[in-house]
């Protein structure tokens, strides 16, 4: 931004001297001489006299370019103004997710590591074990890995969610996604089950 500021600037002095030159060559070669003129006398007729015209015409031509400076400045600025913004929303967005993800995933893991424990232990000692009750909490421990993947991993990649919208849609995705694996594996451990029988 600062450089095409620059360039815009050069071009603009550079200008200015080219049509400088170009009005004292029109001045010199279009106004009769001697030329007179006399503002106490006649102010307005002197001002907007034939010579005067591209003076006028210079000043208003300045007046152009600065107010077009002036509104690509301003723009440049808003839209500077405008990422840093989204930026620091982006930022705020992400803090907070990874903090209720710890909180949420420190809970709940805690809780599960408690069922897979005694799943565990039921199976130590030769007991039966419901495999709806294993099943489930290994698709919680799946959920909780994929909920701290999109928290404290996607953010640092080139794949970084720009909003709560596109979390939860990635979210919702990798859940599915994991959930059919998952019935797959099922589905072919059930029938490995059936033929051994």
């Amino acid at each position: 931004m600062i450089s095409q500021m620059g360039k815009t600037i050069a071009i603009v002095i550079s200008g200015s001297i080219v049509v400088h030159i170009a009005v004292m060559l029109l001045d010199y070669y279009l106004v009769k001489k001697p030329l007179y003129i006399n503002l106490q006398k006649d102010f307005v007729g002197s001002i907007f006299s034939f010579p005067m015209i591209p003076i006028m015409g210079v000043y208003g031509l300045f007046l152009l370019v600065i107010y077009f400076l002036w509104q690509r400045l301003k723009k440049a600025i808003l839209l500077a103004h405008e990422k840093e913004v989204q930026s620091e929303r982006e930022k705020a967005i992400l803090e907070s997710m990874q903090r209720i993800t710890g909180i949420v995933s420190e809970h709940i893991s805690a809780h599960n590591a408690e069922i897979m424990k005694w799943v565990g232990f039921r199976k130590k000692q030769g007991q039966q074990v419901s495999e709806k009750v294993e099943q489930a909490s290994k698709k919680i421990a799946t959920a909780l890995q994929s909920l701290s993947e999109i928290a404290f991993v996607s953010p640092y990649t080139d794949n970084m969610p720009k909003d709560v919208g596109e979390i939860e849609e990635i979210l919702q995705n990798k859940l599915e996604k994991i959930s059919k694996y998952q019935e797959i594996q099922e589905e072919t451990e059930e029938t490995e089950k059936d033929k051994s029988l």
